[in-house]
């Protein structure tokens, strides 16, 4: 993660830059505990926005998230209404119990004017890791994932993924060595019945930009 940090902070101060502001909201679940949501929504929209999570990577803290929404600001851009929750201690959501981001999705259709449609798992390097992990804790809670990239933990459980539509992509000369994970992990979620697609994006390091025509054809195909 420290290869990472220069890049980070260069992000960051491009997003601060820039016009989009986020609505702070802090959510009380069933169980007692608080979690604060960074919630973005398009300026402009026709009828009610898709809804994205975008899972921060690293400590899943608010300057991680920040760090981080390049991606989900492209989203944004794109007519999709981004939720981004931030973790109060630096915890996993996959380690937690399985109901969190679903309660959260929940708690977020009742304060927002949302597409009424399953939402959509977003996250860059361990967040895309992390958006696997939760997609897999409740698969038919999800539209599907984007990972870019993102890897399978050995200790991810996969075992039933029912169609999951899985969005992959790894930089050829990764930092971590991501690119030599791909093809049995891969090989794994196909196996526990995700659809995905996968591939090396050219001369690329652990973070890159992403190619729209290619996430937007795949995107299409979720509606």
């Amino acid at each position: 993660m420290a290869l990472l940090r220069p890049l980070f902070f260069s992000l960051l101060a491009c997003l601060s830059t820039g016009l989009l502001v986020a609505a702070e909201q802090t959510v009380e679940l069933r169980d007692g505990a608080s979690i604060k949501l960074l919630v973005f929504q398009p300026s402009v929209s026709a009828s009610p926005p898709p809804l994205a999570i975008l899972i921060a990577g690293g400590s899943n803290n608010q300057f991680m998230a920040k760090a981080q929404f390049w991606l989900g600001k492209q989203f944004v851009e794109r007519g999709w209404a981004i939720a981004v929750p931030i973790s109060p201690d630096g915890r996993q959501f996959s380690r937690e119990q399985s109901s969190v981001i679903p309660e959260i999705v929940e708690i977020l259709h009742a304060s927002h004017a949302l597409q009424d449609s399953k939402p959509l798992l977003v996250g860059i390097s361990s967040g895309g890791s992390e958006a696997m992990a939760i997609a897999a804790l409740n698969p038919k809670k999800y539209k599907g994932v984007v990972a870019t990239p993102g890897r399978l933990k050995t200790d991810t459980t996969v075992n039933a993924l029912e169609g999951l539509p899985v969005y992959i992509r790894v930089g050829e000369r990764d930092d971590f060595r991501w690119n030599r994970m791909l093809e049995p992990m891969v090989e794994r979620l196909r196996v526990a019945g995700a659809e995905v697609d996968s591939a090396i994006v050219k001369d690329a390091h652990h973070v890159f930009r992403i190619d729209w025509d290619s996430l937007e054809a795949w995107l299409d195909k979720l509606k």
